[in-house]
């Protein structure tokens, strides 16, 4: 098993997460969870746009040189993941903070469950195209760490044993084990299963959050394993991502359900704030 470490003196550059969900008011728990990580435990610059905002929103150390941008997209499905809508996007960032996308690793945050994306033509339309965050030969940028669920089932990594092991259909089966788990009760309802749980996973104290993420990227490589794609290279995650999302879909197909699994842990490692020992 790897071992590894938080390197917060690692120069991340500008790095730009696209998310779904979220509204103006709030921003979302996948904005919550991204200012979580970046600000408050790995203290870099991060800055927010919500859906529908007029102004991004700063949280952490200010630094010239770092700086984390979390964007909200205009609808939640995968289709409107297009040049077309990430350039409309990606204007603001030109224009307000004079970055050049191009230059910048990309990372597509996505749920799924067995009523999205149910029809495997995604492997081809957008699975295969999005792999890499800095840019593939061909001209498409951006790595679509497209997982179920992608917020629920990494909250849940960082504090429970093996949840690799977990299942569902929706996104609500996940939520619902995330509050059981907080809550230290089994309840079978979906009343409050949305609630932010952000806050409730991650204390307060720093050094707690780090050993945190870290199991996270343990309960990640042991999850990959269980799927027989445990010898997965930073270099070349094209063949882990179409791995996992086939995995999932002949899961889906022939039992009617999904692993809990979370790839947000390999932009961490991709990035380089997370290494191995």
């Amino acid at each position: 098993m790897n071992n590894y470490k938080i390197d917060k003196t690692k120069n991340v550059g500008n790095v730009i997460f696209v998310v779904e969900g979220g509204r103006k008011d709030t921003g979302g728990t996948e904005l919550r969870l991204l200012k979580k990580i970046f600000a408050d435990i790995l203290e870099y610059e991060v800055q927010e746009l919500r859906r529908d905002s007029e102004e991004f929103i700063a949280h952490g150390n200010n630094n010239p040189n770092c700086k984390v941008f979390a964007l909200n997209v205009e609808k939640n499905q995968l289709t409107q993941l297009s040049e077309e809508a990430m350039d409309t996007l990606f204007v603001r960032l030109r224009e307000e903070f004079k970055i050049k996308p191009e230059d910048c690793p990309i990372f597509f945050l996505y749920d799924r469950d067995v009523k999205s994306y149910h029809n495997n033509e995604l492997r081809a339309k957008y699975v295969r195209k999005y792999v890499d965050p800095y840019g593939t030969d061909e001209g498409d940028q951006g790595q679509l760490l497209l997982s179920y669920p992608s917020v629920e089932s990494f909250l849940l990594s960082c504090i429970m044993e093996e949840s690799y092991k977990l299942e569902g259909k929706m996104g609500t089966d996940a939520k619902r084990v995330l509050k059981n788990k907080l809550s230290g009760k089994s309840d079978n309802s979906n009343e409050d299963a949305s609630s932010n749980n952000v806050e409730s996973v991650f204390s307060n104290v720093t050094a707690e959050a780090e050993k945190q993420l870290i199991h996270s990227i343990v309960e990640m490589d042991n999850g990959l394993e269980l799927m027989g794609l445990s010898d997965y290279d930073l270099d070349n995650l094209a063949p882990t991502l179409l791995g996992v999302y086939d995995y999932e879909q002949d899961k889906l197909n022939v039992e009617d359900t999904l692993t809990f699994l979370s790839l947000i842990g390999i932009a961490l490692l991709e990035l380089g704030v997370i290494a191995e020992l």
